[in-house]
């Protein structure tokens, strides 16, 4: 690193330092580097941070990442990767959503494990045991050791405030939100348990805006927490080391630190090394190799498994960190201040050894936590996620299930502002009659004339499965049209089925209407995208 001073007068001068032309990072991090140590020396900036942050930002945009597409299938997004370096091609196996529930982005992900900053390879939530299994693949025996330029988004999360400066609340330091409701939405005789979950946010600083996604810290479910003590014969009292080098008891470990439910690559070979038995060794070996089973918990394989019981600090420190899960939000600040509202899908199923496993997250609010009580959260800002600044702007919006989140606040914020622009939602779910999410709310946004267009695709209504995508193409005309004034295509919801089969009627649409060739109608869909024109918040 080498040093330099300013034109200031002599006797203020200090030396600064300074991050050399052949250091591995591009101009503007470099830049923003520099900016840095600057100020620590109190020698202002030449550009503020703000301005370079953002030029940052626009850069690593603008790099060409193809398979950066949730709507592809993995083979379709290895291939565009091919001949790519490999923290390149790790990204391609990954669900392409920039989620954030991991602690990175897709990219910065990828780029952590090929450092060996990052060691687990099952922090994909979306792309799950797929994603781990292909990054195990992919990485090179013994591990990567290609030189990656550090983000300086990473940087600047990793940099401690100034001691003068009191910290707001982040995902470091999440917000103690107040839970105000945990209401259903959905009627009697629904298969499904949907819930509108109210939090406050009074005195917390936080503002978000419509688009944006709310970052819960869940905590697990006790009874698993008990199931696993008792298959250690443990009392919960013991005392493990936590990842920042302090020390807790078990029992508090379990519950509010580690993942108790999805077995980690690391966890499934430390089983296979404790194994007494040979038998049960080999097939644990076989687990670690071809991977665990979608469903099959930790609890499973200790029970199965009896003779692998590890040291209950080895079991611990395999067990993978618990992520927050993020929500896009279901409400607009404008109509509801000091409060942020979610729409949670509560995920309970049988597993495939016939036993009753639940989401950990959507139980925890739905389950546990009582009104009056505290939720730890944080806000994850969008930046391709976003309602048009001009207000006349036509929005199409395609959201069913807890899709529906994000265009409840959309609408809300349009009411808000008094935006003139046309509004056209397309909703979906299983019976009309039960699983309606909002229907009083979205039948008086119709009434009042905000909700143009009120498009609905209730599956189990009739003998054939009728989808969003169908109604789409009932209505292709219209949905030209409405593109060709100008108009923002919006899709929230499942990104393996729903987005793709969405897509798919979209550049059908485009062809048919246009007149355009398979190839012209997909050209004209990445305009739209590059436009900000057709935008997508899949997970």
């Amino acid at each position: 690193m080498t040093m330099m001073t300013s034109a200031m007068p002599t006797a203020l001068r200090r030396a600064v330092p300074v991050i050399p032309e052949s250091a591995p990072f591009s101009g503007a991090q470099r830049a923003w580097l520099n900016g840095f140590l600057a100020g620590l020396v109190n020698e202002p900036s030449a550009q503020p941070v703000s301005e370079l942050t953002e030029s940052i930002r626009v850069e690593q945009e603008e790099e060409e990442l193809p398979w950066h597409d949730p709507a592809l299938s993995m083979d379709e997004r290895l291939k565009l990767a091919e001949g790519q370096p490999t923290e390149r091609v790790l990204m391609a196996a990954m669900a392409q959503l920039d989620c954030g529930a991991c602690g990175y982005v897709c990219k910065t992900y990828a780029e952590a494990i090929v450092r060996g900053e990052e060691k687990e390879l099952t922090k994909c939530a979306p792309g799950g045991a797929e994603t781990a299994k292909k990054l195990k693949q992919l990485l090179p025996v013994g591990g990567a050791s290609a030189a990656v330029v550090v983000p300086v988004s990473e940087l600047r999360v990793k940099t401690s405030p100034p001691p003068d400066v009191k910290r707001g609340h982040d995902r470091r330091n999440p917000f103690p939100a107040r839970l105000l409701a945990c209401s259903p939405l959905n009627k009697s005789g629904s298969k499904k348990d949907t819930r509108l979950v109210a939090l406050d946010l009074k005195h917390s600083g936080l503002s978000y805006k419509v688009g944006d996604s709310l970052g819960v810290y869940p905590q697990n479910c006790p009874d698993a927490v008990q199931w696993i003590l008792e298959a250690f014969k443990a009392s919960g009292a013991e005392t493990v080391a936590n990842r920042d080098g302090s020390s807790t008891d078990l029992h508090d470990m379990l519950l509010r630190h580690c993942v108790i439910s999805k077995p980690s690559a690391r966890l499934v070979e430390l089983l296979a090394e404790s194994a007494s038995d040979a038998t049960e060794a080999g097939e644990l070996k076989t687990l670690a190799d071809g991977g665990v089973p979608e469903g099959i918990e930790i609890v499973d394989l200790l029970t199965q498994f009896s003779s692998a019981r590890p040291a209950i600090d080895a079991f611990v420190a395999a067990l993978a960190p618990l992520q927050p899960r993020l929500y896009s939000i279901a409400s607009s600040p404008k109509a509801h201040p000091d409060q942020v509202h979610l729409t949670v899908g509560v995920v309970r199923f049988l597993n495939g050894r016939g036993r009753q496993c639940k989401g950990v997250a959507s139980t925890y609010l739905a389950e546990r936590v009582r009104p009056g009580e505290k939720v730890k959260v944080f806000l994850q800002p969008s930046h391709r996620f976003n309602i048009p600044l001009d207000g006349q702007t036509p929005m199409i919006m395609v959201g069913p299930g807890t899709g529906i989140a994000p265009f409840r606040a959309f609408l809300q914020e349009r009411k808000a502002m008094g935006a003139s622009g046309k509004n056209w939602l397309f909703f979906g779910d299983q019976c009309s009659e039960c699983d309606f999410l909002y229907e009083e709310e979205l039948k008086g946004y119709q009434r009042d004339g905000l909700l143009t267009r009120l498009d609905t695709a209730f599956s189990r209504d009739q003998r054939e499965k009728i989808y969003v995508q169908h109604r789409m193409l009932q209505n292709a005309p219209a949905i030209w049209a409405w593109l060709q004034e100008g108009g923002c295509f919006y899709v929230c919801g499942d990104a393996k089925r729903m987005a793709r089969d969405v897509e798919q009627a979209l550049k059908q649409i485009v062809a048919e209407q246009g007149n355009l060739s398979p190839e012209a109608a997909g050209a004209y869909i990445a305009e739209l995208s590059k436009s900000k024109r057709y935008q997508r918040d899949v997970y």
